[in-house]
């Protein structure tokens, strides 16, 4: 039985929803093709008809990460007067910060990346690159070019080590993780609005 187009579609958007939750839950190896078929309620055959490889669902995934990533930084810059700070409230918070599987992938699969395949790779670093210059460009205007670049690669990476510290401590220390997060937020806002 011939599946629709709209099917397709579903199937693949649910394949990737279900492999970014997994990926960031249990990393790039911990997750298996048996596990996100099953848990996207498809079969494994269902996932080899939309993606050759799991390395090609995870690039996927890793691209869908960011473009999700990038939405909710259009949705802040949309609403909020002061946009930077509005995105550091956001990313550098408690719920942000215990949100392994809907948060953010930078943080999630940091040191599981180097390891993976060259599109996975790509994809990361592509997205990463995204989201520091929409920092770049939320830093005040009078900052140098090369100091905003310099500057927002400095508050991304910070930001992200910061999440991703604060989630290897919070089972066995949730106080040193709560601290790890206000001690980021309050020193990367000195970085953010100085001119």
């Amino acid at each position: 039985m011939k599946v629709s187009g709209a099917k397709v579609a579903e199937h693949r958007s649910a394949l990737i929803a279900t492999a970014r939750r997994l990926l960031q839950e249990q990393g790039f190896e911990g997750a298996g093709v048996a596990e996100i078929s099953r848990e996207a309620g498809l079969t494994q055959g269902a996932l080899y008809s939309q993606f050759k490889s799991k390395d090609a669902l995870a690039a996927a995934a890793t691209r869908q990460a960011f473009e999700d990533g990038l939405a909710a930084w259009d949705g802040i810059r949309e609403t909020a007067p002061d946009k930077l700070r509005a995105y550091m409230d956001a990313y550098l918070s408690p719920e942000h910060s215990q949100d392994v599987g809907g948060g953010c992938l930078l943080a999630a699969c940091l040191s599981d990346v180097r390891r993976q395949d060259p599109a996975i790779c790509d994809a990361f670093g592509e997205g990463f690159a995204r989201l520091a210059e929409l920092i770049q460009g939320a830093l005040p205007a009078e900052v140098p070019v090369d100091e905003a670049r310099r500057r927002a690669l400095a508050l991304l990476s910070a930001m992200v080590g910061s999440v991703a510290m604060a989630r290897a401590v919070e089972a066995r220390n949730p106080d040193l993780a709560k601290e790890i997060i206000a001690a980021a937020r309050v020193e990367l806002e000195d970085l953010a609005v100085r001119r």
